[in-house]
């Protein structure tokens, strides 16, 4: 079930808000996956304000104050956030008279930031979630209303991660939503001596560390983010490696050094400690 339509089964929704922009790279994965569903694409979210007779409103930038003027006429008790990419002005924020909530795929105040399934597969995580928080002037890290963890299977494709959290996105911010209209919420502060930082990486910067990182953590990196992101590699003569998907990964010491790329007859070998892992070239 659509959370929107979850929501608006139990609450009134007044109004859409589409941005025109969106260049985070996991933010490109959630329009695939809802270009697939037909689930919160431009002309879905279009469709179903139509249906619904509520209002879509368009903006470019955080500090649209037409937007906030908008709103503001709506008077909404609750705003909610998901996957928007940018963070909302205090002019906006406090516009609504009983929290506004957003919906970040991570457990924080691990992984603050745009760009948290990036850095979940980056940092090896064991367990990972979804949070619903207040929102404030620094991202992600306002009060927490609901948070919920689930284990995070080795080479787990980020498509189907972000499927899975974006159901139980929906899912919490139902809960708290009927938590705020009945006055049982009850949101904690972060610990920010935990707080990570997810920040966008520019296109090509080179992530994994083959000399630090065995060959069953740069399979778990490489598969679980691939073909949404691969690694930039070249080989010993400084040619671009090209690789369409992640094989596997073979444990132990094969005597060459780690980083080193060399070409098999299914591909391509990338040499890590302790191993290598196993790339299908590009046909």
């Amino acid at each position: 079930m659509v959370p929107l339509e979850t929501i608006s089964r139990a609450h009134q929704v007044i109004a859409l808000v589409r941005p025109l922009r969106s260049r985070s790279w996991w933010r490109r994965i959630a329009s695939s996956i809802k270009s697939r569903t037909g689930i919160g694409t431009p002309a879905a979210m279009a469709k179903w304000s139509r249906i619904h007779d509520v209002p879509l409103l368009d903006t470019s930038s955080r500090s649209d104050s037409e937007l906030a003027g908008r709103l503001k006429r709506l008077a909404p008790e609750v705003i909610c956030v998901s996957a928007f990419p940018w963070l909302l002005g205090s002019e906006v924020l406090q516009l609504a008279s009983r929290a506004a909530l957003n919906v970040h795929l991570s457990l924080l105040p691990r992984h603050r930031g745009p760009n948290p399934l990036l850095w979940i597969y980056y940092h090896s995580d064991q367990r990972t979630g979804v949070t619903v928080h207040g929102m404030n002037q620094r991202a992600d890290a306002g009060p927490i209303f609901a948070q919920e963890a689930f284990e995070l299977p080795r080479g787990f494709p980020v498509d189907r991660l972000y499927a899975r959290k974006a159901l139980l996105g929906g899912e919490l911010l139902l809960r708290v939503l009927h938590q705020l209209e009945s006055g049982e919420a009850k949101p904690t502060a972060q610990e920010e001596r935990l707080a990570t930082q997810a920040p966008r990486v520019a296109c090509g910067t080179r992530m994994v560390d083959c000399s630090e990182w065995d060959a069953e953590r740069v399979w778990h990196f490489l598969s679980g983010l691939c073909p949404r992101r691969r690694e930039p590699l070249w080989d010993h003569r400084g040619r671009e490696v090209r690789y369409q998907a992640v094989l596997g990964f073979t444990p132990g010491d094969c005597g060459k050094s780690p980083g080193l790329v060399e070409s098999a007859s299914f591909g391509w070998n990338l040499y890590c400690r302790g191993g290598s892992v196993q790339l299908a070239s590009v046909r």
